[in-house]
């Protein structure tokens, strides 16, 4: 992982990439931003996204990638992984742009404390959907659909460490589901990870895989958290499991936001920046918006679009900057329509 210097030495090291990126930062048009590329890019027609397995294993980026590259010309390279490892490729900048849901990771990523150049730049919130506790109809838990979450994961807890009768499983792989799932727990202070039950298990496996696992429970008795994009997608296939608890009316625990963040050319002078900002640009714009709401899965929607409305329509802060640094990259996709 890159090592965040003090400001003044990177200054030092890579005078003219900080004035390129300041020129950036200030709000210069496309045309201007094509100078880090040309300076520091060797392929500007080709990036890397960095995301998670629930936008890939979902079907949402073999549904847009396409179009964008129809409009750009620019392909895009995808490092599916959990999100904890997306944000390590941007922070070594062995991508040029993330998309990941973890928000005070993203945070993190954009944060420049210490005085340190932070690993990426401008956030934009892009769409959410929710996270849902799926498991075998025998529901040994006695989850109920309209429990609240403590509740949920109380009876989870009770069933694995009382009644043996209860098995959870975890992704254990530092993704933004995984992420969420041990902030549950810390709901009802209770850590998982260090009770010594044997019926708490760690994959350590992407979303798919852990779908699997649960699915294949011998005992017709496992648990996990899964988003609703990638469970739309594989419910299908694993027919014994449904959905035993979800967000209840008050709540917002469960809503899973997902952000876009391109990566620092002053921290990695070699990152394509113009063309991740068009990506990015894309992605907020109302042509990849409408793309994103559009999307379905047997009739049925796995993402909300949220650029510009995250504090609306839930809690995931959003400011007046973030609206303004990127609506005028979405010129580029004016007039286009799905």
């Amino acid at each position: 992982m890159s090592s965040r210097k003090p400001f003044k030495e990177v200054l030092r090291e890579h005078k003219t990439a900080i004035i390129l990126a300041l020129i950036i930062i200030a709000g210069g048009s496309v045309g201007s931003y094509f100078v880090i590329d040309i300076l520091r890019a060797q392929d500007p027609k080709r990036i890397t996204l960095a995301t998670t397995t629930s936008t890939y294993d979902s079907g949402l980026l073999d549904y847009l990638l396409p179009k964008f590259t129809e409009q750009t010309g620019i392909k895009i390279r995808v490092l599916s992984v959990g999100t904890g490892q997306a944000i390590a490729y941007g922070q070594r900048g062995d991508a040029d742009v993330i998309l990941v849901h973890s928000r005070s990771r993203e945070d993190a990523f954009v944060n420049d404390s210490g005085g340190q150049i932070p690993y990426g730049i401008h956030r934009a919130c892009v769409m959410y959907n929710d996270f849902l506790i799926v498991g075998h109809s025998s529901n040994p838990a006695n989850l109920q659909l309209g429990d609240n979450i403590t509740t949920v994961m109380t009876k989870l807890k009770l069933g694995m460490t009382e009644g043996h009768n209860t098995t959870f499983y975890s992704r254990g792989d530092n993704s933004g589901t995984h992420s969420k799932e041990l902030s549950l727990w810390s709901l009802i202070a209770w850590d998982p990870t260090t009770a010594g039950t044997d019926y708490y298990k760690d994959v350590g496996a992407g979303m798919g895989d852990t779908l699997l696992i649960t699915y294949n429970d011998a005992n017709n008795r496992g648990y996990t958290l899964v988003d609703r994009g990638t469970w739309l997608t594989f419910n299908d296939t694993y027919t014994i499991l449904n959905i035993l608890a979800k967000s209840v009316k008050g709540e917002d625990i469960l809503l899973n936001p997902y952000g876009v963040i391109p990566v620092n050319p002053v921290l990695h002078p070699h990152i394509k920046f113009v063309s991740a900002c068009r990506f990015v640009g894309f992605i907020t714009s109302p042509y990849g918006q409408a793309l994103i709401d559009a999307y379905r899965k047997n009739n049925a929607v796995l993402f909300h679009a949220c650029f510009g409305t995250c504090n609306e329509t839930h809690d995931c802060s959003t400011t007046d900057d973030e609206i303004v640094i990127w609506r005028p990259y979405h010129s580029e996709f004016a007039g286009l329509s799905i």
